[in-house]
């Protein structure tokens, strides 16, 4: 096994161990959330929390742009670069983070909020301080989780995915102090959710910088030549996030505003429940993206076609999983959330048919980020945003949420198909004008 291949197994077992903690953890929120909240509060703080992932779209590509950036100059050795893009890196999300939250903010306070989340003000009077505090909480977040993006470009998102783990475990214990003294507004369930992930980043920040001090940000090595040349791979990113956000965030918006903000946590805890499939896939495909990069700057394609072989196999057996999971559905709800959400049937295997086809697609696209071709994804992906929202109105008014999950799967699938196509023309050397930008 060469070091490369012994890197991403290592990562993959740490990951494991991560995830499944963070499994964990994600189940047990969902019962204490729901013990602190109503069954309404919480479908509208499902949707809060995913309209705010707009903020972590906003850094134009920045992190992942680092990202594949830092994993080239590690490749060939130049620390120099790698400090420069760090530094870079953590400046140019300063500037951006400022003037976002402060519009948010003015926004929020001029808005009509309750109309536009669709909330009734007499159930849920505290709505606007709710997403103050929200906005300015994951703002700071927006900076400080460039060090995810650190460690990612290092090839070792096991410690990524360890800090986001414990800014869900410290917010899982809030929660269930809340519970417990039974002081679990909507407004304190929101403080013990955005503020973790920020206080572990802060721990995390010094811890990073004195293991890596080579890549410590320094004010003197901000380069503009190295923002232009993350902005170019960045931009790609960015499309490809702000498109991915408009089919994720709406989801829950429109389940709030064409039918009601409580069908959002049936809908919710069936995405939970079968989003197990890609977390673990996720774990087994994600130390790839950076591996990927390392391959292909050095050109050892024959790595990655392999790779891509063992990893059709990986999405044979989740298939497999997902089919067993639509027939363990019901027991597994009526353990987990109790028998006041009630989650049909259709909903599930709709659901189960959904996450397989971001399985696949998720697959290619590890590798095609990894090679840094963004072209032919991010106009795919940018279609498929555009055409979501009208389709997903139509369906969801006509079929309900589970019309909305059958808009999810039919603009997924078009760029299921053409990351399949794109790789394979890549890695047998056909790929030729916008397959190879």
């Amino acid at each position: 096994m060469d070091s490369r291949t012994r890197l991403v197994v290592r990562n993959i077992a740490g990951s494991v161990v991560v995830k499944g903690w963070s499994c964990v953890v994600q189940f047990l929120l969902v019962p204490l959330t729901l013990g602190c909240l109503t069954a309404y509060e919480y479908g509208l703080w499902l949707t809060i929390a995913s309209v705010l992932l707009w903020i972590d779209s906003m850094d134009i590509g920045l992190g992942n742009g680092l990202r594949n950036r830092l994993a080239e100059a590690v490749a060939i050795d130049d620390w120099d670069k790698a400090q420069r893009l760090v530094s870079t890196t953590f400046a140019a999300l300063a500037v951006i983070v400022v003037p976002v939250v402060a519009l948010l903010q003015w926004l929020i306070a001029v808005v009509d909020c309750y109309s536009l989340l669709g909330v009734d003000a007499a159930m849920v009077p505290s709505l606007r301080a709710v997403l103050h505090v929200s906005v300015a909480m994951i703002g700071c977040t927006f900076v400080m989780k460039f060090i995810g993006n650190v460690y990612l470009g290092l090839q070792l998102p096991a410690i990524n995915n360890a800090l986001v783990t414990l800014g869900q475990t410290l917010a899982l214990i809030g929660v269930a102090l809340l519970s417990m003294t039974g002081s679990g507004t909507l407004v304190y369930v929101a403080i013990a959710y955005t503020l973790s992930p920020l206080v572990v980043y802060i721990v995390a920040y010094p811890i990073t910088f004195w293991r890596y001090p080579q890549l410590r940000p320094q004010r003197g090595a901000v380069s503009r030549a190295e923002l232009r040349g993350l902005f170019g791979i960045g931009l790609g990113f960015f499309f490809i996030q702000v498109a991915g956000m408009v089919i994720f965030a709406t989801s829950n918006l429109l389940i709030s505003r064409i039918i009601s903000p409580a069908e959002v946590t049936p809908y919710q805890v069936a995405y939970r429940y079968f989003s197990l499939a890609i977390m673990v896939f996720t774990i087994i495909s994600a130390p790839l993206w950076s591996a990927t990069t390392d391959a292909f700057t050095r050109g050892d394609l024959q790595w990655i076609r392999q790779t891509m072989r063992r990893l059709n196999l990986v999405m044979l057996a989740v298939l497999a999983a997902l089919v067993l999971m639509v027939a363990l559905a019901d027991w597994f709800y009526l353990l987990w959330v109790g028998s006041d959400v009630s989650v049909p049937l259709l909903m599930s295997i709709a659901m189960a048919a959904y996450c397989m086809l971001l399985v696949y697609s998720t697959g290619y696209s590890m590798m095609l980020y990894g090679i840094g071709y963004l072209r032919v994804i991010t106009i795919v992906t940018v279609i498929e945003a555009i055409v979501f929202i009208p389709l997903a109105v139509w369906l969801g008014t006509t079929y309900g949420s589970v019309g909305i999950v059958a808009a999810l799967i039919i603009v997924n699938m078009a760029c299921a198909i053409t990351n399949h196509i794109q790789f394979h023309l890549i890695v047998s050397g056909k790929a030729r004008g916008i397959w190879i930008k």
